[in-house]
């Protein structure tokens, strides 16, 4: 549980009138709180770890309020602990009642994803990074990769961070791994449209959906600059290749079509779709790791990541290279 000492020093920070009423999510790396300021209901998200990165998702959830009429909570306050934000009454509840996809959700989310990507673009792909003070509310985010960046050196800074959430394991290898793979196929990437902001999350816990349309749309501690598609598998992976969610028949047909009503995706999108699925695996591999740590009791689904990665990429490498 995080120090209530931390959090009052977020809210210090931006007001004397503040009271914390009770604590909504604790899940390395971060913490939630529902806090009052100044007699409004609010939350406020502040890091636990150095994985962590609160103070610079409250600056790009400025920046998407700035950049669209997206529904996403009003940033009140943002230092170097985390930030204060507008409580959204419409905000998905935590947790969620069931795991259930409906047809308008799958709809309205594919729409709105491509909505975010084509309405908030940077000048290249590449991890988001606060520009300038931390300690300065008024500082905003900016792409820490060199102008030339392209969308394969994007995944790679990527990689590199998911790697040190496994230092000391031996699960680095797959990750050194999966980084070589994209080095040798940079030409089926590298020329990819990758400006846009991706959110690295979109799931039902994430985003409300009401009657086909947004009315909520929240943490965006995974987000970063890049391809379309990136965002794609991120959701696809959890909602529509695995046991935890329910939907009607051809749910990802249904979220790709809704997608691609508003943006096309790019030509060879499915010929990628193997690798991205190897690359979100390694993500979670990372979540993994920083959520609830590898031991005796998280080393079997580790494992089964780690087959799976190896094992897609061998048979993309005889598939890209025969």
């Amino acid at each position: 549980m995080v120090e209530p000492a931390r959090v009052r020093a977020c809210l210090e920070s931006f007001t004397t009138d503040h009271d914390i009423v009770r604590q909504l999510h604790d899940v390395a790396p971060h913490a939630v709180y529902e806090v009052r300021v100044d007699g409004r209901r609010a939350i406020c998200k502040v890091t636990r770890d150095a994985r962590g990165g609160a103070p610079l998702e409250g600056r790009v959830l400025a920046h998407v309020g700035r950049e669209t009429n997206l529904p996403v909570p009003e940033v009140y306050w943002v230092d170097e602990c985390g930030f204060v934000a507008e409580y959204l009454e419409t905000t998905p509840p935590d947790p969620l009642p069931e795991n259930r996809l409906t047809r308008a959700w799958l709809e309205g989310a594919g729409r709105t994803l491509a909505r975010l990507h084509n309405e908030v673009t940077f000048d290249r792909a590449g991890l988001l990074a606060v520009d300038g003070d931390v300690t300065d509310p008024t500082t905003s985010i900016a792409v820490d990769a060199p102008t030339d960046a392209t969308w394969g050196d994007a995944l790679d800074a990527l990689l590199r961070l998911y790697g040190s959430s496994l230092e000391g394991t031996r699960y680095t290898t797959v990750i050194d791994e999966a980084r070589e793979f994209c080095a040798r196929h940079a030409d089926r990437f590298d020329g990819l449209e990758a400006r846009s902001l991706l959110h690295g999350w979109f799931t039902p816990e994430h985003v409300a959906i009401e009657v086909g349309e947004p009315i909520a749309l929240i943490d965006f501690e995974h987000a970063l600059v890049g391809a379309g598609e990136w965002d794609f598998w991120r959701t696809a992976m959890p909602l529509f290749l695995g046991p935890a969610w329910e939907g009607p028949d051809e749910s990802q047909r249904r979220f790709r079509e809704a997608y691609e009503s508003v943006r096309p995706l790019e030509p060879g999108f499915d010929d990628r779709a193997e690798a991205y699925r190897a690359l979100v695996a390694v993500s979670h591999l990372d979540s993994l790791a920083t959520q609830r740590g590898i031991d005796d009791e998280t080393r079997a689904i580790a494992d089964s990541l780690e087959g799976y990665v190896r094992s897609t990429l061998a048979d993309l490498e005889d598939d890209w290279c025969g």
